[in-house]
């Protein structure tokens, strides 16, 4: 098809003649490859949570209605705390089964795929694409099944289950089907409306409160079956280019012993805690926000906004400091003080005065913030009575100083000496994301 469209073409530019005569037929046969392009015929999720685990089975199945082979990209949205355990491609008669590799091999392409995510026409925070192509024969059938597992985080008191609802077109025969099952009793039990960013505020959807449209709720002490399988027109009226967003289940269980839930299976045993009413320990925070020339403009300007917002939810009893680095380090305080409106206040006019310029000297910054602590929890004498924790925002890589991951690496880690947690926040898309989760995960924080 490929020689015909290109003699096509030729012939077109060849005869001048000719051209106005061939360009209907050949705007005809774009219409009728538009009406004719692979048919969705049924996508339909099964998940099964036991124990606050989730397995999860998609099932995509597709027509081609064209007299000629085509092309098609199955894609679907998982958690990006998620891991897949099998893949099945049927084309026609022919069985495609997945290998499974191990994720510290496809790094690489997970930061690209992190980074891009926010360019995606569909991606949502906190989720990676899955995608796999193919064709399909002229009349003929393809269906793809992706299965991946999940164990749900409690956050906020709830464990949250998201489906991605998005196969990009209408579907005949569209369900979500999610079975839960908790030996200690569901406490309460919530269905989100449909969560979609780009829909957002568009007025669209029969309910912004409730339930999406065709959901069905039964449950018991112990089981809960949630069914979501709207028709062709109801998903038209959420959305008619068939992204309808996520499909997400909130619940949280039973908890009448101090000493948590213990749950045995075939010689493995899983300890869910959860303690309530525990007082807050006090925080030692150095906020370390990368000024360097590259975050000049609106990214600037959104971090200083958050940290603005953050400073607004210290408590009395933290206590904190300030770090702006590019290529010289620069420290608010040399002292950590304490959190009163003055204070508050003076933090948010350092920052506001703040002016991108120079390079980025990562490993300076972190090492200076580390310093900061330490000497603060030794002179106060409070190490196991408050925790002390870096914010560290940043846009780009290493360029001044330090710039070899490795000894960026441990010599954070040998600094900090396991008594300071450093969360990380990558901003734009430039931003070396490997080295922040890095630096995250080997000292007790998370990246975002």
């Amino acid at each position: 098809s490929l020689c015909v469209g290109s003699q096509e073409e030729a012939q077109s530019w060849g005869h001048s003649t000719e051209q106005d005569g061939l360009r209907v037929p050949r705007q005809v046969r774009l219409l009728q490859r538009l009406k004719t392009k692979p048919l969705m015929t049924e996508f339909s999720v099964k998940s099964t949570i036991i124990s606050r685990y989730a397995f999860t089975t998609v099932s995509c199945r597709m027509l081609n209605r064209a007299s000629e082979d085509q092309d098609i990209e199955f894609q679907m949205q998982i958690p990006a705390a998620a891991f897949i355990t099998n893949f099945t491609m049927l084309i026609g008669d022919k069985v495609y089964q997945g290998e499974i590799t191990e994720r510290a091999k496809k790094s690489g392409d997970r930061v690209k795929e992190k980074r891009n995510k926010t360019t995606e026409e569909n991606g949502e925070k906190g989720t990676e694409i899955f995608r796999a192509s193919a064709v399909i024969p002229s009349k003929d059938k393809a269906a793809f099944f992706l299965s991946y597992e999940e164990l749900l985080q409690r956050r906020l008191g709830k464990y949250e289950h998201s489906i991605s609802v998005r196969p990009q077109q209408l579907s005949g025969r569209l369900s979500v089907d999610v079975n839960i099952l908790e030996s200690a009793g569901i406490a309460s039990l919530e269905v989100l409306p449909l969560h979609n960013s780009r829909q957002r505020g568009s007025g669209r959807g029969e309910d912004d409160s409730g339930p999406p449209p065709s959901t069905v709720i039964n449950q018991n002490e112990t089981f809960a079956n949630i069914i979501f399988k709207p028709s062709v027109v109801q998903q038209a009226k959420i959305a008619q280019n068939g992204v309808l967003g996520d499909f997400i289940i909130r619940y949280d269980v039973n908890r009448e012993q101090s000493i948590g839930d213990i749950q045995v299976l075939n010689g493995y045993f899983v300890h869910y805690f959860a303690p309530k009413d525990l007082p807050p320990l006090p925080k030692n925070v150095v906020f370390v926000l990368d000024s360097s020339a590259s975050m000049v403009g609106t990214k600037l300007r959104q971090t200083k906004d958050a940290l603005f917002t953050i400073l607004h939810d210290l408590r009395p009893q933290d206590h904190f400091s300030i770090i702006g680095f590019s290529n010289r380090i620069k420290v608010w305080k040399d002292h950590l003080i304490s959190v009163t409106p003055d204070s508050i206040r003076d933090g948010k006019v350092y920052i506001h005065h703040m002016s991108p310029t120079g390079g980025t000297d990562i490993n300076g910054a972190l090492q200076r913030a580390i310093r900061l602590l330490n000497k603060y929890v030794a002179h106060n004498d409070i190490g196991d009575r408050s925790v002390s924790l870096i914010i560290f925002l940043t846009d780009g890589k290493p360029t001044v100083g330090e710039t070899h991951t490795l000894k960026i690496l441990n010599n954070t880690r040998e600094a900090a000496r396991g008594q300071v947690c450093i969360f990380t926040i990558g901003i734009g898309n430039d931003v070396d994301f490997r080295l922040l989760e890095k630096l995250s995960l080997e000292n007790c924080g998370l990246t975002r």
